[in-house]
């Protein structure tokens, strides 16, 4: 089977997609984008790729491309991811998916109208330890769910990006961008029907938006949950679910059955590159012709969960989350 030729746009965290794509049997990477000359032409002469370009319109030039990688700036997600499927080519979208809920529904009509697929990139899920937790949840080793929790603690002062785009209104509410925590709750415990949430803005005043926010969400099938996000915190990052079922519960990547019981460490796979296994999946979907591991409609429910907490936080209303 001929390999897949690929392309990355943005080239910051998409530094890591080019690498994986560099690694993969099954991608040719030809091509970079990324309107910082300096950052394309280092990534370009370390994997030895000639096509670089300043504007990914230039990109959808070249013709013949199979699959890309979009890892700009939140606010070009939708505009490029758009352009990318009208052209024929599949796409996978780093999170979040768009800086408005609208755009992630353009996004997903997009790749229906292309007929092509569109994969948003929730690398947590293709981390081994977060693995773990979904297939003993699977396995029905914990019984019926009752609470799910999701803690996502980063501090982001000083980490603005090129203009200082995290930190322009309308552009990345720190929950939003902080939507790991809220995939990992969906990932387990299935849809969101309910959200509500509150926010303070005191950790990191030159954000303007909440910087921690709180968020109680009610699934369709009767499981509790809490997601926290906070933008703005003096420690250093994390990130984990924990899960509670009838017969058992996950804190802290242990487990424990019962009261006497205490935690123990769960059994964890050896960790790989989860940027790498997260492609690999997405690539094997597009050779075999089946649904991307992380589907446009699936990051769309994320997504609408996330700006459905943003929405209440403001009164603590409830919200229910919109959908496509």
């Amino acid at each position: 089977m001929s390999a897949l030729t690929a392309a990355v746009i943005g080239l910051g965290m998409g530094a890591n997609h080019a690498r994986a794509y560099a690694g993969l049997a099954q991608t040719d990477l030809i091509a970079l984008c990324d309107p910082d000359e300096d950052s394309l032409n280092a990534l370009g002469d370390e994997l030895g790729i000639q096509l670089r370009f300043t504007d990914h319109r230039d990109l959808l030039e070249v013709g013949g491309l199979d699959v890309c990688s979009v890892c700009s700036p939140d606010h070009c997600h939708a505009s490029q991811t758009v352009d990318l499927l009208a052209a024929g080519v599949h796409v996978l979208c780093e999170k979040p998916m768009a800086p408005s809920l609208q755009e992630c529904r353009s996004m997903v009509q997009a790749a229906r109208e292309a007929g092509r697929s569109l994969m948003v990139g929730q690398s947590y899920r293709f981390q081994g330890r977060f693995r773990a937790i979904k297939d003993l949840v699977d396995r029905g080793e914990l019984g019926e769910l009752y609470l799910v929790q999701s803690e996502q603690w980063n501090n982001l002062q000083g980490v603005g990006g090129a203009g200082n785009w995290r930190n322009v209104p309308g552009v990345r509410h720190p929950f939003v961008g902080g939507c790991h925590a809220m995939d990992l709750c969906r990932w387990v415990a299935g849809e969101v029907v309910e959200v509500s949430a509150y926010g303070n803005h005191l950790a990191f005043p030159e954000q303007p938006a909440d910087d921690c926010v709180i968020a109680n969400v009610r699934f369709a099938g009767g499981c509790l949950g809490r997601v926290l996000v906070s933008s703005g915190c003096r420690r250093p990052y994390s990130a984990s679910p924990d899960v509670s079922g009838t017969r058992g519960t996950i804190e802290g990547f242990g487990i424990s059955r019962g009261r006497d019981d205490p935690f123990r460490p769960l059994e964890l796979p050896a960790e790989t590159d989860s940027i790498a296994a997260e492609l690999a999946g997405f690539v094997r979907s597009v050779l075999e012709g089946t649904p991307a591991p992380v589907t446009a409609e699936d990051g769309f429910g994320t997504m609408a969960a996330c700006f459905a907490a943003v929405e209440s936080a403001p009164t603590g209303r409830p919200v229910v989350p919109q959908g496509l």
